[in-house]
């Protein structure tokens, strides 16, 4: 009987007693399935419609909510996506209800055919929008623009007027994605980007206008201006972050960084100022001379003119009357130039001229350091700090040191939240969720399947073991035979006395057997080793 009993315990499905590895695999194929489900709703994504076309996105979302296509809105662009298998169905849609995406056209203008005997105005004005399309798309690149447009104002030229023509102007009108702005340079950029595609138009001409009718163009083309207050602010934060850590790395090893206070404040210049010096050099030389020197003795026309000047002159009376009457004329001239070496020099101040600081120090008068020092030792503290800062009296620097109480740093104390609000207390019931979902999933899905499946690979070992076992030919002394006892009550493995009599036949064991591995696995080997043993000890009594 032992012998049967081993091919018996050979026979049957013994793996599935071993069954403690089913709960991890059924966790681990949920967790698989879980991960691939939301792998299989992030992915296979993409967006409706280009970053630079402008859609109506109300009537978009409407009709595919209306046609039930499942969209997602990327938050970064706000860009519409739909799942690739989904696009050309949404397109469809959206192609059937006129939506279509709009994006300023640019020269495909002028790919139109033109009919004969157009006129100029109509070219030129085809021309301009072409013009304002194409630079709208420049614009909208950057990617703090969802849309933009652009409105040219072209000075026309004209042959008959030549002076008092007005200048080309341009506005541009911009629509910035939520949460974004332009800085200075970018909106510095788009002005120089349009002045520069249309000759003749000048940065000053340049307007741009945002969605909520800021003007951003102000005082752009004042590039030296705003350069420099930017620059300016730079330079006094500068000042002051030097000036304190300075200060900081005197007076932190001494009392420590939480005993003293500094405060900064520096006050520059910041004018430019251009002048020219011119410098004469050692003494005169002498550039050029020029003489002149003149003697006249000719008589000198007088008298009236008339007919009394046509009348001969008198002869004179004597010698010496002729000679003293006779007329004489000198005249000399002398001019010379001098030079100078000159020294000439253009000089320009770049404009950062410290005219004044100010500096306070506030020390811990409760620290132990300051407490013990004397007024000798504040003095030298003081002389210190004011080689530390650089302080200079003759340009009215001032450093002030006040030692203070310092008021004690009160603890930060968080509001009191309920337990169920707190962010901890949701991420753990977040996870709980999630493990006990894996839980149900695997007790009440994959272990039951399993249970099927072994039962149905039981049933063909079984009645394959029924066959080869031969079947009991003798009978008890009441004449009944042991076939009867198949009809054993079904019930669960409590103890010795829930078990068949020794006496029972092989049937009746294998029929028990069989019900208590649908009920209780565990069981069994151990029934079949407590039979085994019995078996062995009625056979050394006899």
């Amino acid at each position: 009987m032992g012998e049967k009993l081993k091919s018996l315990l050979a026979g049957l499905p013994v793996e599935k007693m071993k069954k403690g590895w089913l709960p991890v695999a059924g966790a681990l194929a949920a967790t698989a399935i879980i991960v691939a489900l939301l792998w299989q709703n992030n992915s296979h994504y993409t967006m409706l419609f280009g970053a630079q076309q402008n859609i109506p996105v109300a009537q978009v979302v409407e009709v595919l909510g209306g046609e039930q296509i499942p969209y997602r809105v990327e938050p970064q662009s706000g860009s519409l996506m739909v799942r690739e298998s989904d696009l050309p169905k949404a397109r469809m849609a959206l192609a059937a209800k006129g939506i279509r995406a709009q994006s300023p056209a640019g020269y495909e203008l002028m790919d139109k055919e033109e009919a004969l005997g157009i006129s100029q105005f109509l070219q030129n004005v085809r021309f301009k929008r072409s013009l304002e399309g194409e630079l709208a798309q420049s614009i909208m690149a950057l990617n703090a623009v969802e849309f933009a447009r652009v409105h040219l104002g072209i000075s026309e030229t004209s042959s008959f007027v030549l002076s008092n023509k007005p200048d080309s102007s341009a506005s541009v009108v911009l629509r910035l994605r939520y949460g974004q702005e332009l800085a200075d340079e970018q909106v510095s950029a788009i002005v120089h980007l349009v002045a520069g595609s249309m000759p003749g138009l000048k940065p000053q001409q340049v307007r741009v206008v945002d969605q909520n009718g800021t003007l951003l163009s102000s005082d752009q083309y004042d590039l030296s201006r705003r350069q420099g207050g930017k620059a300016g602010s730079e330079a006094i934060q500068r000042m002051r972050q030097d000036t304190e850590r300075s200060l900081a790395n005197v007076l932190m090893p001494v009392i420590g960084s939480e005993n003293f206070r500094v405060s900064v404040v520096p006050q520059l210049n910041f004018s430019q100022i251009e002048e020219t010096q011119e410098r004469f050099i050692g003494q005169p030389r002498p550039a050029s001379e020029s003489m002149t020197q003149e003697n006249t003795t000719e008589l000198l026309a007088i008298g009236i003119p008339g007919s009394l000047s046509n009348r001969p002159v008198n002869p004179p009376a004597s010698k010496e009357e002729d000679e003293s009457a006779k007329p004489q004329a000198t005249r000399n001239q002398a001019q010379r130039k001098f030079h100078y070496d000159r020294d000439v020099r253009h000089i320009r101040h770049p404009g950062f001229q410290l005219e004044k600081m100010s500096v306070a120090v506030v020390l811990n008068q409760n620290s132990p350091v300051v407490k013990a020092w004397t007024a000798k030792q504040r003095e030298q503290v003081e002389v210190m700090l004011v080689q530390a800062a650089g302080i200079d009296a003759e340009r009215g620097d001032i450093l002030t040191m006040t030692m203070l109480s310092f008021s004690e740093v009160e603890p930060h104390v968080e509001p009191d939240v309920p337990w169920w609000e707190r962010q901890t207390v949701i991420d753990w019931s977040k996870r709980g969720g999630i493990a006990l979902l894996v839980t149900v999933i695997t007790l009440f899905g994959l272990l039951p399947m399993l249970r099927r499946i072994g039962r149905r690979t039981e049933k063909p070992a079984t009645a394959k073991m029924q066959a080869s076992v031969p079947a009991p030919s003798g009978s008890d002394e009441d004449g009944e035979s042991d076939g009867q006892a198949t009809s054993l009550p079904v019930g669960s493995f409590q103890g010795e006395e829930n078990l068949p009599p020794s006496s029972s036949g092989l049937e009746t064991k294998i029929a028990f057997l069989q019900t208590l591995a649908q009920s209780e696995t565990d069981r069994v080997a151990e029934v079949i080793k407590q039979w085994i043993s019995s078996n062995e000890r009625s056979s050394s009594r006899k």
